[in-house]
């Protein structure tokens, strides 16, 4: 006779839910603060000093003059020591595009809230593994204030001499030569080149022709891109239309040209203007800016409210144009071409010399050249010194549309196209005291040829294109001066081109009589590492 099942007791256990629950809870915090300690932590970005790469408190805002969409740093709203919410308000805002003032009024638009600064999740374990690299975005405690974090790109190393100058890193004893010049100037420094990935990262917008304003669009002021062709015709037309009933876009922009003669070369050069209450309007199409170190985010206009005097006060940091020339710049074009079409040319400008990239639209084959005081001069790096072109094959052939990307900086050219980079030399590198060991780095300017005031130029060889949209960008500009003097004495000698009233007498050269190649030098003990932030104005 088989056993009989055992009697199951009348009451069941009850379930440790609560226990299981604390103990759950216990292991997630004790996990989580392991992972803070150890592997990574979470932080938010308190000011916008690496602005536009990484933003703390800031307002998101649509120009309604143009439609372009920027942020403006708004951290005079918090403390910076408690990050509390103090009776500040950013009132008024710049676009970086039109120039044109906006103001900020949260009831009448939701948009105009202010949000908080960027929040990204930093590695603990990075530096274990190795040192920072240069260009990298670093995290660190400042030895006299070591409670508050600090976010800044690292551009120098232990044991360098690092030089701040005309808006470029110069080096000399490098810790690590990767990314920089091969090519040393009579002083040993070579300059620090941002990889692609940060060039791209850091570009700031200049102008758009997607986003126009009114003075653009009703022709009161000439169109920035003008036909610049040698032969009598054909001629660059240019088209603005008004958009109706758009918000985001207020006039459609395009560019042609039809039947270019054979190894004939069509012309569309592009040069800045600034439309503001400042400066004088431009009336003719040969009228220019130089293209500034101008940061729209650092700029505007607060209202703070004194609760013991019931009183408003008005704080304004608003200017509508930078200081000093920027001749690291990049143009980036829609363009299509027609069937047969011989090449396309794309043209770049700094300091005088013509950095002019053509392309076969029939092999694809890009060649780039400089060229000063009118002849090709042999400046770009390579293995076996310097040479006078550099080559890439591209995907490019007539009869078709692609989106342009050409840039000129930290004296390298780089060229994308349909975002992909194309190959070609020891990054694109290049020196031109190679060629011309007098040459001075300034702003130039002929009868003959516009050169910087015209800095940008898209040309059609021998046959038809269009551009469909056009920008211009320029790189950081890095300036530094000493803390124990006005921020106004400047140590890195730029080009200051502020209070310029003949744009055209100052790229002649004629009021840089105190030109310099000394710069602001810094030399970094072992252990040593030297971090700026992309918005320097602003760090």
């Amino acid at each position: 006779m088989a056993d009989s099942p055992p009697e199951l007791p009348s009451v069941l256990p009850k379930p440790q839910v609560f226990r299981e629950t604390v103990e759950s809870l216990a292991v997630a915090f004790i996990l989580a603060l392991l992972f803070k300690s150890f592997v990574a932590d979470a932080f938010i970005i308190p000011t916008g000093s690496m602005a536009p790469t990484l933003m703390g408190a800031h307002k998101d805002i649509q120009c309604e003059h143009c439609g372009y969409q920027y942020q403006s740093g708004a951290s005079e709203e918090f403390d910076n020591n408690t990050g509390a919410r103090k009776n500040v308000d950013v009132t008024e805002t710049v676009c970086p595009i039109c120039r044109k003032i906006e103001n900020i009024d949260i009831d009448k638009s939701a948009n105009h809230v202010t949000f908080y600064g960027d929040r990204i999740l930093v590695s603990k374990l990075a530096y274990a593994l190795g040192d920072p690299k240069r260009w990298q975005v670093i995290v660190f405690k400042f030895i006299e204030v070591a409670r508050q974090n600090y976010i800044k790109r690292c551009v120098g190393l232990p044991g360098e001499t690092l030089k701040i100058w005309h808006g470029d890193i110069y080096v000399k004893d490098p810790k690590d030569p990767a990314g920089l010049s091969l090519l040393e100037s009579h002083e040993g420094y070579r300059i620090a080149r941002k990889p692609a990935s940060v060039v791209l990262a850091t570009l700031q917008d200049v102008a758009d022709t997607k986003h126009l304003s009114e003075a653009f669009g009703s022709g009161t002021v000439p169109d920035p891109w003008q036909d610049e062709s040698k032969q009598a015709s054909p001629k660059w037309q240019t088209t603005i239309k008004p958009i109706e009933g758009n918000r985001t876009l207020k006039y459609a922009w395009s560019a042609s040209v039809t039947d270019v003669p054979k190894d004939s070369v069509s012309m569309l050069r592009f040069r800045h203007r600034v439309v503001d209450n400042n400066t004088e309007q431009p009336k003719s199409p040969d009228d220019f800016r130089f293209i500034t170190d101008f940061t729209a985010y650092n700029h505007n206009v607060s209202t703070s409210y004194d609760p013991i005097s019931k009183r408003y006060s008005r704080d304004s940091d608003m200017e509508t144009d930078g200081s000093n020339w920027v001749g690291d710049i990049a143009g980036q074009w829609q363009v299509s071409t027609t069937k047969g079409t011989q090449g396309l040319e794309l043209l770049l400008v700094e300091g005088g010399v013509e950095f002019l990239c053509r392309i076969d639209l029939s092999s694809g084959k890009a060649t780039a050249t400089a060229v000063l005081d009118g002849k090709s001069v042999s400046v770009f790096e390579s293995s076996n010194g310097v040479v006078e072109q550099l080559q890439a094959d591209t995907p490019l052939r007539s009869g078709s549309t692609h989106r342009i990307r050409y840039a000129n900086v930290d004296d390298a050219l780089r060229l994308w196209i349909d975002d992909k980079l194309i190959p070609w030399g020891i990054e694109g590198g290049y020196s031109i005291l190679a060629a011309n060991p007098d040459y001075r780095h300034l702003p130039r300017h002929t009868p003959e040829n516009p050169l910087d005031a015209a800095p940008l130029g898209i040309g059609i060889r021998g046959g038809s294109g269009s551009i469909q949209r056009a920008q211009v960008l320029r790189d950081i500009f890095y300036t530094a001066s000493l803390p124990l003097f006005p921020s106004t004495r400047r140590f890195d000698e730029p080009v200051n081109v502020r209070y310029s009233k003949d744009p055209f007498r100052l790229a002649q050269g004629t009021n840089q009589e105190g030109y310099s190649t000394d710069g602001l030098v810094f030399q970094l003990g072992q252990g040593d590492y030297f971090p700026m932030g992309d918005n320097t104005q602003a760090s």
